[in-house]
């Protein structure tokens, strides 16, 4: 497959593929937000990698692994009460082929309890959708915090 390198500006990409990624990042947030975790795992590639952390904190899942971690993530959240909200933000494409994209977004994520609203960490996704029919998913996932939640 050959790699297509974006020039920041350049505006000689496949503007629904691109929107169509765009639409997929932003389902990530909301899926998690509202506890749809069928919705949330169907973003996902059947054979995608999640990693989780960096160094001595890195954790590398499958897509199964991947949803059971957020399967107790969302089981806590309901628990005690607490409504999560992911910003996913200044999301950027390193390459764009007809059938994968690569890149980053920020992320931030908010919880609220009681009607207290707390900044809980912020960091980076980098990811790569790859096309499948006429569908993108997820393919890698990588989380980098800028606060370590462990």
């Amino acid at each position: 497959m050959k790699s297509s390198k974006i020039i920041v500006g350049n505006s000689s990409f496949n503007a629904r593929d691109r929107l169509a990624v765009m639409n997929l990042l932003n389902s990530y947030g909301y899926f998690f937000n509202e506890n749809k975790l069928e919705e949330f795992s169907d973003l996902f590639d059947t054979s995608a990698v999640i990693e989780l952390g960096e160094g001595s904190h890195k954790t590398t899942m499958n897509l199964s692994q991947w949803r059971k971690y957020i399967l107790n993530l969302q089981q806590f959240f309901t628990q005690q009460q607490i409504q999560p909200r992911h910003i996913i933000s200044a999301t950027r494409f390193d390459s764009q082929t007809g059938d994968q994209m690569s890149g980053q977004s920020y992320l931030q994520l908010f919880t609220t309890k009681h009607n207290i609203t707390s900044l809980v960490t912020t960091g980076i996704y980098e990811f790569t959708a790859i096309q499948q029919e006429d569908n993108w998913k997820l393919n890698r996932w990588v989380i980098k915090l800028d606060a370590w939640l462990g």
